[in-house]
């Protein structure tokens, strides 16, 4: 009967899945904003460049 009481076990699973939805959407996220903030970075980075080409 102790065992069938004891909610330790149930926490440790609800804990892991809440980490679980916390992982899944944020690789969504990832997925979805990814290839955008990638080429914002590309865009600053050549902007640098060229800033940089300019002052010599």
């Amino acid at each position: 009967m102790r065992l069938l009481r004891c909610e330790k076990g149930a926490t440790a699973v609800e804990y892991a899945m809440i980490i679980g939805l916390i992982a899944l959407f944020a690789f969504a996220a990832y997925m979805a904003l990814g290839k955008q903030v990638q080429r914002i970075i590309g865009q600053m980075w050549q902007n640098m460049k060229e800033a940089k080409a300019g002052g010599e």
